[in-house]
């Protein structure tokens, strides 16, 4: 992973170093804490740079969840919201609007103090040829998390988690059935130039379901992505992030109707508070197909397959 792309997925994740409370001492009778659940960011701490100081106020959205092995980070970089995309955005309004995002997925382990993740799917092609391991410290403070990550200038950036509330909506019974993660493994296109089936180019893309809460990320092509580059052109960063989606929020699925409710996600129009299309669901054994409307009018089906953790 780049030294850009360490920043900006550390912005997600921090405490303050002079101010930071004293872990709790829990006894050996007490549960151990799990990283298992949603977090959202609820404070970053910057010791350098032209952020530096405690965050509160302005922290952007930022969803954490974690499965078993299985993480996923989706999240607004930065301390200013991005403007809306125009019904007709140029490379230019795609370029700094996608780079001020962070969305990556993949597999962690976890120690008392210590988190490492190694991304499968992030929004720089770099990261998905060459996945590099992601450390940070770790520390429990009653209920909350703090991760903390140098910087390639040698700072410190610490993020305080907090979990969120599972009871915000209520979670059928199908819904709960999605716990965990899931594999896009095969997609059905219903017309254009890519019409028909695909599943050995389909590119990496996941969903952790952690009820009532969801992330997502997958490259939407049928094609690997070339890397970027030293200079990127506004072209060659608009068209890689196009083809890279990542979203996070709340999810229902009842009577086979699935609705994603972000909370974050690459592209800033999405974040106005309304849902995305509804999603027809079919079960084919263990397997779960995703049946939605194209901007062409033609059906398209996901297949998602469990992954085992």
């Amino acid at each position: 992973m780049k030294h850009t792309t360490l920043i900006v997925a550390a912005l997600a994740f921090a405490p303050l170093w002079s101010c930071s409370p004293s872990p709790r001492e829990a006894s050996a009778a007490e549960r151990p804490p799990v990283l298992d659940g949603a977090w959202h960011a609820t404070r970053v701490d910057i010791e350098y740079g032209r952020d530096i100081g405690t965050h509160t106020v302005d922290i952007q959205p930022a969803i954490y969840i974690f499965s078993t092995s299985h993480y996923a980070i989706t999240a607004v970089n930065g301390f200013e919201a991005r403007s809306y995309l125009s019904d007709t955005p140029t490379d230019t309004e795609r370029a700094r609007a996608f780079s001020a995002f962070t969305a990556n997925l993949g597999t962690y382990t976890s120690t008392n103090d210590k988190l490492t993740t190694t991304p499968q799917v992030t929004r720089d092609p770099a990261g998905m040829i060459a996945p590099t391991p992601v450390d940070y410290e770790l520390l429990w403070v009653d209920d909350k998390v703090w991760l903390t990550t140098s910087t390639p200038d040698d700072g410190k950036i610490r993020t305080e988690l907090t979990r969120l509330d599972p009871s915000v909506l209520e979670v059928s019974a199908d819904a709960a059935k999605l716990k965990g993660v899931w594999r896009r493994a095969e997609m059905i296109i219903g017309t254009g130039e890519n019409a028909g089936a695909h599943s050995s180019d389909m590119q990496p893309g996941y969903y952790i379901f952690a009820p009532p809460y969801f992330a997502g990320a997958f490259v939407s092509s049928f094609a690997p992505r070339a890397p970027l580059g030293d200079a990127p052109t506004e072209a060659d960063l608009g068209k890689a992030f196009t083809e890279f989606t990542g979203f996070a929020g709340t999810y229902t699925l009842t009577e086979g109707t699935l609705v994603f409710r972000p909370l974050v996600s690459m592209n800033p129009n999405s974040m106005r508070g309304r849902p995305f299309q509804s999603i027809e669901t079919n079960w084919a054994g263990d397997d779960l197909w995703l049946i939605y409307t194209g901007n062409d009018g033609a059906q398209n089906r996901v297949r998602l397959t469990r992954v085992p953790e």
